[in-house]
């Protein structure tokens, strides 16, 4: 569960009238199964989670102690460190993490509102938290963190200055910065990036769900609107249904856009490829064999597209698994994009050869 839904499910329950913690990990030292910037929303009793710090025994005792202060505003640290007695079941990971626990009541509303919007929008920003032990939960949102300067907006220390910067320009899940007259928790507010499926075939079905499971947006394009609905595509973000030629006239694409070209023949393949290469695609893929591959690629070449827009291009498309149904090779595209997510890579042929074609259900 991303950011976005956490926030909107926390405005909800307060418009509701029920208060809401939110535990957030702040940061973390050697192997944990929580990771800097998981977080957890608490409801009342008998009404559950949203979201999760890492699973396991820690996890129980924060949402014991969220639940403990729900009702009456509040923001308090917690650290522990695995391993410390035998019966630690979670402390075979050896590390330690550190939890801020804020709990919320209708004030705290208009924020929730405020974040949900901004990061649904992707406006970016970066929203600072105030490590201050024993008073309300203090948030700032920043919309332009590169004019952040030392001693303004806030009273910023240089450290926390340095901090925002960063974690607005390279996308850190997280900062703790204990430095300054007041500590504080620093992370980025933005929508996670999008793939865009072209082509609304079997592959797109369940590329759509894998990649929507892992925090992808997900948008869906298609000339047939047969294929192309809502029905089909219940979960997706977007689903639009109009011809190949115009498809970026009407999809935005930007450096978190990640474009997945499956469609029903090789010549909307074409049509797409020459387009989507032209982009600034974080990542463009495209089902089809070796051989296809290189013929294609061989006539946008002839064509007048420049080797090096082709040379961005990931196909055959997918992590090299030994996928044989049509769910193995969707789930091996959505592994290929989150590890070019994740950790990135270079592109070119000879990643996995699939064989097989988009086409009818």
């Amino acid at each position: 569960m991303d950011n976005i839904d956490l926030f909107r499910q926390a405005a909800s329950a307060l418009e509701k009238g029920r208060p809401v913690a939110l535990v957030t990990v702040i940061s973390t030292t050697g192997s944990t199964p929580g990771k800097v910037g998981y977080k957890m929303l608490v409801f009342g009793a008998g009404e559950g989670i949203a979201g999760t710090v890492g699973g396991g025994k820690v996890e129980a005792r924060m949402i014991d102690e969220a639940a403990q202060g729900l009702g009456t505003p509040g923001s308090r640290l917690f650290r522990f460190i695995l391993g410390k007695t035998p019966e630690d079941e979670d402390g075979i990971c050896g590390g330690s993490v550190e939890f801020l626990i804020e709990t919320f009541d209708m004030s705290g509303l208009p924020l929730f509102r405020e974040l949900s919007a901004v990061a649904g929008h992707n406006e970016g920003g970066v929203l600072v938290s105030l490590l201050a032990p024993g008073g309300s939960p203090r948030k700032i949102y920043l919309t332009d963190p590169e004019q952040i300067t030392v001693g303004t907006d806030g009273g910023f220390s240089e450290e926390v200055a340095v901090a925002i910067k960063e974690a607005a320009a390279t996308g850190n899940p997280g900062i703790r910065v204990s430095a300054g007259v007041m500590p504080v928790f620093v992370e980025p507010l933005a929508q996670p990036p999008t793939v865009v499926l072209c082509g609304a075939g079997y592959l797109s079905y369940y590329i759509a769900r894998y990649a929507q499971s892992v925090h992808f947006r997900v948008v869906v394009y298609d000339e047939r609107e047969e294929y192309a609905n809502r029905e089909r595509f219940p979960e997706a973000d977007t689903v639009i249904a109009g011809d190949f030629d115009g498809i970026f006239s009407r999809v935005r694409i930007d450096e978190d856009s990640y474009i997945v070209i499956v469609t029903r023949g090789h010549k909307c393949d074409e049509i797409v490829l020459e387009q989507a290469v032209r982009t600034k695609a974080h990542y463009i893929g495209m089902i089809g064999s070796r051989q296809k591959t290189r013929l294609l690629l061989q006539k946008l070449r002839a064509k007048g597209v420049p080797s090096e827009l082709l040379d961005r291009v990931y196909s055959p498309i997918g992590l090299s698994i030994g996928a044989v149904t049509p769910q193995e090779i969707a789930l091996s595209i959505v592994c290929e994009l989150v590890k070019v997510r994740r950790l990135g890579d270079e592109p070119g042929i000879g990643h996995m050869t699939i064989c097989g074609r988009e086409g009818t259900v």
